[in-house]
């Protein structure tokens, strides 16, 4: 009987465990809420905290145990109430312990290695609300996820597709971004979401385009998320890539007020049995 009885103590525990283990996260502790929105806004001083609590609950079923390995943007299918879109972000770190001390901590380090990523950093600069929920214990590992309106962009996740990848089209190098800043007489920071916008409209449909369109960035900015501009240029490539980039950049017009940048080349396309290089820059402005 006695075993029995031990058999079905032990059978209850664990599927307490498992239970507990695939449950949602809870709201951020008071003193967390309070170190959060101090370093957000120390970026961006209209950033709140979700009143209605909205952001904070639909976080909650992000930070769950089957996130402990996942770090990064995440997609958010839904809106606010108000109708306005989401982005996600999910990290983990080490986090063993449930106590609310241990949660502080886990809490300050992830949003502190946040503070020093770009990807987060315009994030929190561009939203006007946001919400978090962490789940720790969850095999040694504290997950944390932030949910935050309106999605900036909403074009974290990569976007190059087959077609692009055809076209050979990536983001430029450090140095390159250098030589744009010194034409283009401005200094700025580096944008990934902006990166992967401009390659979405970088394309060598532009050597026959006298005024590239823009749509996506036009798309976007008429949802009022950013205020957005791109600027193009093509030359051929006389086997000498970095040559003809320069020949692009230096046609560029100085651009003043930019408080974001980023750009896209692709140095193989074909038009006239000749090779160009293809450039283009989407950049938000002040």
């Amino acid at each position: 009987m006695f075993e029995v009885v031990a058999l079905l103590l032990c059978s209850v525990s664990l599927m307490t465990s498992e239970v507990a283990a695939s449950g949602a996260g809870r709201s951020f502790p008071a003193d967390s809420q309070t170190y959060v929105l101090e370093r957000f806004q120390s970026l961006n001083a209209r950033l709140e905290w979700d009143p209605s609590n909205f952001l904070v609950d639909l976080a909650g079923h992000y930070a769950t145990c089957r996130s402990a390995g996942t770090s990064g943007p995440i997609t958010i299918d839904r809106q606010t109430p108000e109708g306005e879109s989401i982005f996600g972000a999910v990290d983990n770190t080490n986090g063993p312990r449930a106590d609310v001390d241990s949660v502080i901590g886990y809490i300050r380090t992830v949003i502190d290695r946040w503070m020093n990523n770009r990807d987060y950093d315009n994030q929190i600069r561009n939203a006007n609300r946001f919400g978090c929920s962490i789940r720790p214990a969850c095999r040694g590992k504290a997950v944390v996820s932030c949910l935050f309106s309106p999605g900036y962009l909403e074009i974290f996740q990569p976007v190059l597709d087959e077609a692009r990848s055809a076209q050979n089209i990536h983001a430029f190098s450090p140095q390159q971004y250098r030589l744009t800043e010194m034409f283009a007489g401005n200094n700025w920071n580096r944008s990934v979401a902006l990166e992967n916008l401009s390659a979405e409209e970088t394309s060598c449909s532009m050597i026959d385009s006298r005024d590239w369109p823009f749509s996506k960035v036009q798309e976007l900015s008429a949802k009022g998320s950013a205020k957005l501009s791109g600027v193009y240029g093509v030359t051929e490539n006389k086997n000498n890539t970095g040559l003809a980039l320069t020949t692009i950049l230096r046609k560029f017009k100085p651009i003043k007020n930019v408080k974001q940048l980023g750009c896209s080349v692709t140095d193989t396309c074909n038009h006239l049995s000749r090779t160009y290089v293809v450039a283009s820059c989407i950049y938000q402005d002040n």
